[in-house]
């Protein structure tokens, strides 16, 4: 599994799977600044921030400018290639105060979305509109199984 590499390893490991003239071609630098992009900071002089790092630096501060739905839509982007789909890794939070008001909530996103595919929207915009209901109907389950739990 690769989810625990660093982000030179991450730059590393791509070089080793696309070739440096990919990478190349991707990024449109020469070979030492991909290099340098490769190099453990711990240990190496001259490093550069990879790429990857760099983009992640961007998502966390548009999330802590308040822009968390752009970067979950640049996240989306990315995961396309994969036929992913990102989604968060907190349990929903209900919004109102009673199972009722829940439910209710659930309705003006869902009639939202069908309103957006009956009008032959675009497929990014059904996509984030799915999201919307999918974190609705996940809150109103969220309170209905604190209600039975007597919480």
């Amino acid at each position: 599994m690769k989810d625990g590499l660093q982000p030179w390893e991450m730059m590393r490991e791509a070089k080793d799977a696309l070739g440096i003239a990919a990478l190349q071609r991707i990024y449109v630098v020469g070979v030492k600044s991909l290099y340098k992009q490769m190099k453990n900071p711990d240990y190496a002089g001259e490093t550069h921030k990879p790429v990857i790092q760099r983009v992640r630096m961007m998502l966390h501060d548009l999330n802590n400018a308040g822009a968390s739905e752009l970067a979950r839509a640049m996240l989306n982007y990315m995961a396309v290639p994969l036929e992913v789909h990102v989604v968060p890794n907190a349990s929903a939070r209900p919004d109102k105060d009673n199972m009722q008001d829940e439910c209710l909530d659930d309705y003006p996103c869902l009639v939202a979305l069908h309103d957006a595919i009956r009008s032959g929207q675009d497929v990014r915009a059904i996509e984030s509109l799915a999201e919307e209901v999918k974190r609705e109907v996940d809150e109103t389950v969220v309170a209905y199984r604190n209600e039975q739990e007597g919480r």
